[in-house]
């Protein structure tokens, strides 16, 4: 069954929108934003004098000094709680502070983001006092930096289906570790590996493999680190092999319960998915800065190319996205520091999106650089490259929109189940049938709608209503399809990825939404700024709300015909002409 914990994006499919959710749109405190500030202050300062992208794209690491600099001014214990000697970042401050890294440089955002965000992660969730005193403080100074170990060369992203496997000694105190692991971030110089492994476990009275999670030192015998990896782009990042030979890793080691690992796995990727997020949605920001001023200055036919309606498009639409890149990430950031929600489908969510935004942006920004986009000496073939990865890591976004869809059509599918069950027996069950014939015919005629029960600013009414409307179809279409397809849903991918894309859409929509009805109310009550929503203040003066205004339209209009083309494909037939010229190719 579901988490009882509500989930906004789950309760998407049974046609609700959660207003105790949606609103108010998370935010920071004030104390907090001023030391994220002051931090991102002294670390752009830094960054400045020292760090040289184009030196780190040739040699394919991040100078030592460079990191050490960075140890001084506390960069690697910015999440790590301050009795640790860590700064004690929020979620949402330390994805701001991983916004502002993955503009710098790609590479040294995902040795922050290893580090942190999945490195390090389980032991602050899952550890015991014990594990926390050993290794968080050496973490936060930088002394040891963190690896996760989950991904294997034939279990990418399949989980749960790994191979590498840990047995109990004979003397019960330590396992005893065999198998391989691929593309682990920091895996040349980090000291604290969190890996995981199948173990044999009781359960309902027989001996089953699960996964469980344990913190290993390369100092153990049998630990073996592969060549570093040559990599497209993030250069300075480090990913390499690691090759586990009989390890013996003492059983204080095993992280959170035995045979419980794959659950603290997904928790952690959860707040790797936001760290992406964030970072993309930086991405987007950082294409549109750099596309304007190349469209200001560069001219053709006796203008600069900004004047022309077809780049104005592509800035335009650039611009849309990078306003709902940061209203999602930011909003999925604050449901994990709320701590009374579900987050993982929205993690999925934000992660997906962003990145798909992302390379629309730095696919646009190559090409209205034209000829300086496609060779070295500029920094757009560079983006371009860097930007690459976001769609792979953390998950792929195909297997994450799997991941979505599938879960929210988890909750529908039960209660059509218990439909199904009524229907053999309509007398006994008659109250239950009632109330599905009436839903359906309220369905039919328009209402039964889910509502926005909180105030809603009166320039956004019209947006809001289309986001009830689209609610109701996703799940008119979930209902159609899981009737439709039965068990087969689960190997009819083309259907869950669209059903995917429409929750993704209403997910992003409500999160810009929210936002903008944020800024708008303090505009309402004569503040000269947004509160500190997300990376970025925005001044609140007539034209910045009128600017604001539009960008939300832009961005609501540009996911309607997102969410109608993902909805109208259900239903085309497509699926059939997909798989035979698949099939064709594949003879």
């Amino acid at each position: 069954m579901p988490d009882a914990t509500p989930s906004f994006t789950r309760q998407l499919f049974t046609g609700d929108l959660d207003d105790s959710i949606l609103f108010p749109y998370p935010r920071i405190t004030e104390e907090e934003d001023r030391r994220v500030t002051a931090f991102l202050e002294e670390l752009r300062a830094y960054l400045d004098a020292n760090l040289d992208r184009e030196w780190i794209d040739e040699n394919e690491r991040i100078p030592d000094q460079v990191m050490e600099g960075l140890r001084r001014i506390g960069l690697f214990g910015i999440s790590i709680p301050a009795e640790y000697g860590g700064m004690g970042f929020s979620q949402s401050a330390y994805c701001r502070v991983f916004e502002f890294v993955t503009g710098y440089d790609v590479g040294l955002a995902i040795v922050l983001g290893v580090h942190l965000s999945i490195g390090i992660k389980g032991i602050q969730l899952a550890g015991t006092g014990e594990q926390k005193r050993l290794y968080l403080p050496k973490a936060a100074t930088g002394e040891w930096f963190a690896s996760f170990a989950l991904t294997e060369p034939e279990a990418g992203s399949d989980a749960n289906g790994i191979r590498t496997r840990a047995v109990l000694s004979d003397d019960g105190r330590h396992w005893v570790l065999n198998g391989d692991k691929i593309w682990i971030g920091n895996g040349s110089f980090s000291e604290v590996i969190v890996a995981f492994a199948q173990t044999p476990v009781e359960r309902g009275g027989k001996t089953v493999d699960r996964v469980t999670a344990f913190i290993l030192r390369p100092d153990m015998p049998g630990y073996e680190r592969g060549a570093v990896l040559r990599k497209m782009g993030a250069r300075g990042s480090n990913q390499t092999e690691l090759h586990f030979r009989d390890v013996r890793v003492p059983v204080e080691n095993v992280l959170g319960e035995v045979g419980e690992g794959f659950k603290l796995a997904m928790k952690i990727l959860n707040s790797g998915r936001q760290g992406l997020s964030a970072g993309a949605a930086g991405g987007v920001k950082q294409c549109l800065r750099m596309a304007s001023e190349f469209a200001r200055e560069r001219e053709q036919f006796g203008k600069p190319i900004a004047q022309y309606e077809m780049i104005q498009g592509k800035l335009a639409a650039m611009a849309a996205d990078a306003y709902s890149a940061e209203s999602v990430a930011y909003f999925t950031t604050g449901l994990a520091d709320r701590g009374d929600v579900d987050y993982a489908l929205e993690s999925a969510a934000a992660k997906v999106w962003n990145s798909d935004a992302l390379d629309r942006a730095v696919d646009d920004l190559v090409q209205i650089a034209g000829g300086r986009g496609f060779v070295k000496g500029y920094p757009y073939e560079r983006m371009y490259r860097d930007a690459r990865i976001t769609r792979i890591f953390e998950g792929t976004n195909e297997i994450l929109r799997l991941f979505v869809g599938l879960s929210g059509m988890q909750e529908p599918g039960e209660y059509l189940k218990a439909i199904g069950k009524a229907l053999r027996e309509p007398v006994k069950q008659f109250g239950l049938l009632s109330e599905f014939a009436t839903d359906r015919v309220r369905l039919a005629l328009g209402g039964g709608e889910p509502a926005i029960e909180g105030e809603v600013h009166p320039s956004l009414r019209r947006h809001f209503d289309y986001l009830v409307d689209h609610t109701r179809d996703l799940r008119v279409a979930t209902e159609r399809m899981i009737r439709r397809h039965g068990r087969d849903i689960v190997d009819r991918q083309f259907v869950v990825s669209r059903i995917a894309d429409m929750a993704i859409e209403l997910y992003v929509r409500a999160a810009l939404l929210s936002r903008t009805q944020a800024l708008l109310a303090a505009h309402a009550a004569g503040a000269a700024q947004a509160p500190p929503l997300t990376s970025t203040r925005v001044s609140l003066d007539e034209p910045s709300v009128t600017r604001v205004l539009r960008l939300c339209d832009l961005a609501c209009q540009r996911s309607g015909l997102r969410f109608r083309t993902a909805r109208e494909a259900l239903t085309d037939g497509r699926d059939s002409l997909l798989r035979g010229v698949a099939a064709d190719v594949l003879v």
